[in-house]
């Protein structure tokens, strides 16, 4: 409707300014007879005013998108519209359960989520345009219990998760089932904006620098700066007074499949790190923090392997750490082993979405020819 509308405004704004001409020639032909000869030909004009009123209505139909606005709420926030009796439920607990789970390889504990919940009558325009929305309705009128999922209906780029159920039993054991496809949802929508967001305000002199001498690129955002660019090692940090960000980006030869063991990844880092990564102390360095457990994960992604490692990392000899969270593929055409780390460093701030961020930066990787 809104498209329908603009193309009658244009439509009518061309009509005044293709046909003013006439006039105006009449105009000048009472002082100047000679000139009727000259007299626009409105045939043509017309003949115009059709195409032109063609490619206006051609372009509002493959426009068949509304414009939306912005998602709103906080990153990490997720508004759940459930009615009081289903969020004292069981029902209720488990997705509250869901979302406050502690997050990974972080000082000290922080929920993955922070839920805001809302009953359905309260769900209004003002919130629609959350950006992570879980709807949840329990009837005896569904027949089986289901999860579907929608984007961008009230607001962009935004996540919609609508949970159907006949009862709480059967509802609860298939919520329980795709716990971890849920919660994957809101992690890679989350990383998802944040990405979009760099590759906007991508800072175009480190990307153009990691093309060309280390034939890779990773979308790093305004702000972040080079300090070290060494032949397979480069460091890039984001300063402010009580933050630190930093990316390590570091290569060295393929030789076999142990490769991708938590423990060789974690000495190669740690090999890296003691090189480059001097403390404020003189013989301090940074390492990997041996007493907590490192994250294990491995997946497929473009038909490429990674592995995924979450951990904590300190400095030798000095009273600084953080949580640190790395990917590492193999490039197959030069036969090395690439690692993107990123770290935090944030004594008094949470955490959490500090190491999204750097983990949304670190999973733009891409291996150039």
């Amino acid at each position: 409707m809104i498209c329908i509308l603009e193309v009658m405004t244009g439509f009518l704004f061309l009509s005044n300014f293709l046909y003013k001409p006439r006039k105006i020639w009449y105009d000048v032909c009472y002082f100047f007879p000679s000139y009727y000869n000259y007299i626009p030909d409105m045939r043509r004009i017309s003949i115009y005013h059709t195409i032109i009123l063609f490619i206006l209505l051609a372009a509002c139909s493959n426009n068949k998108q509304p414009l939306l606005p912005k998602v709103t709420g906080k990153p990490g926030e997720v508004l759940l519209v459930v009615d009081q009796y289903i969020w004292e439920s069981e029902i209720g607990n488990f997705l509250n359960t869901m979302l406050t789970q502690p997050f990974e390889a972080i000082p000290q504990e922080e929920p993955i989520y922070d839920p805001i919940r809302i009953s359905s009558s309260a769900f209004n325009n003002i919130f629609k345009s959350h950006r992570n929305i879980i709807l949840a309705k329990i009837s005896s009128r569904n027949k089986k219990p289901r999860i579907i999922v929608q984007r961008d209906i009230w607001a962009k780029p935004q996540l919609v998760v609508n949970i159907i159920g006949p009862n709480d039993s059967t509802t609860l054991q298939y919520l329980e089932e795709n716990q971890d496809k849920l919660v994957s949802l809101l992690n890679q929508a989350e990383i998802n904006r944040t990405i979009e967001n760099y590759k906007k305000n991508r800072a175009k002199g480190i990307d153009e620098a990691l093309k060309t001498k280390h034939h890779l690129t990773i979308s790093v955002p305004i702000g972040y700066q080079m300090d070290v660019d060494a032949d397979n090692f480069i460091w890039i940090s984001h300063e402010l007074s009580d933050l630190t960000q930093g990316i390590l980006i570091y290569y060295y030869e393929y030789t076999d499949s142990n490769t991708f063991t938590p423990e060789y990844l974690v000495q190669k880092r740690n090999e890296f790190t003691r090189r480059y990564v001097p403390g404020p102390v003189d013989g301090s360095y940074m390492k990997t923090e041996d007493l907590y457990p490192v994250v294990y994960n491995q997946y497929n992604r473009d038909d490429k392997y990674y592995i995924e490692l979450r951990g904590l990392w300190k400095l030798e000899k000095a009273f600084m750490g953080g949580p640190y969270v790395s990917l590492t593929t193999l490039d197959e055409k030069r036969n090395r082993i690439v690692t993107v780390d990123g770290f935090v460093y944030a004594p008094s701030l949470n955490k959490r979405n500090y190491v999204r961020e750097i983990e949304a930066i670190i999973h733009t990787l891409t291996i150039t020819e």
